[in-house]
């Protein structure tokens, strides 16, 4: 008989995260949660990373075999996005949207993105328990990747198709920066309200997850609002 699969979605947040943005992300997994995977919200005032390495051991603990991290800002925009992204897991993949560390000279290594990336326990166990903290060679999570890449483990990373607004710059960052985040060359850019997909032989796509990104800045937990009440009344 095969193993009862036990997979779980963990959305780590600091006290910063306005309330109904928790209760709005919970409620759209909810809607598109079609196979019942155990969310957890996770307060947290520690370093996203470190927060990242403690779960693994703890969600273990309760018996959970499979991981997706999902930033509080970001949500399911159906009800396959998940269950794909554990088939894939589960059938030996480490999975998540594409990112790249554009503030780190790393090749344009576009890894799978801690605001979304999903794996098995065992996976990350083979891979030595790589820690989700920063390093030399990159930044949250990116480690991961890096890992599972040099073990020959199949990724799957998942690209952006479209996005709604231009990143806000930091005060550091060029004025005559383009208005959307690299990937590497020949790969969609990204910004803020990107939706993540797959693009089929035909052309035609099927969205999978959205993520806002810069939710610190004012005027973002609107737009993030807006988005969960039009999934939630569509």
């Amino acid at each position: 008989m095969d193993k009862v699969k036990s997979p779980c979605i963990a959305s780590i947040f600091m006290r910063n995260i306005d309330e109904k943005t928790v209760s709005l992300q919970q409620q759209v997994v909810k809607k598109f949660n079609k196979s019942n995977i155990a969310h957890y919200p996770v307060l947290t005032e520690a370093n996203p990373g470190y927060t990242m390495d403690k779960l693994v051991d703890m969600l273990e603990k309760k018996g959970h075999d499979a991981i997706m991290y999902l930033d509080i800002d970001c949500v399911p925009l159906n009800d396959n996005a998940l269950d794909y992204f554990f088939e894939r897991a589960y059938s030996g993949k480490l999975i998540g949207d594409a990112q790249r560390s554009n503030h780190i000279q790393n090749g344009q290594h576009v890894f799978a993105a801690p605001h979304n990336v999903t794996f098995t326990v065992e996976m990350y166990r083979k891979l030595g328990n790589p820690s989700f903290m920063p390093n030399y060679r990159g930044d949250v999570a990116e480690e991961l990747t890096f890992k599972a890449r040099e073990a020959n483990i199949p990724i799957e990373i998942i690209m952006p198709l479209r996005y709604d607004a231009p990143p806000i710059r930091m005060d550091w960052e060029p004025k005559d920066s383009p208005p959307y985040w690299d990937l590497a060359d020949g790969m969609p850019k990204y910004g803020i309200g990107t939706t993540f997909g797959l693009t089929n032989k035909d052309g035609t796509s099927l969205d999978l997850f959205w993520h806002m990104y810069q939710s610190f800045h004012p005027g973002q937990n609107e737009r993030f609002i807006k988005k969960c009440e039009d999934l939630l009344n569509g």
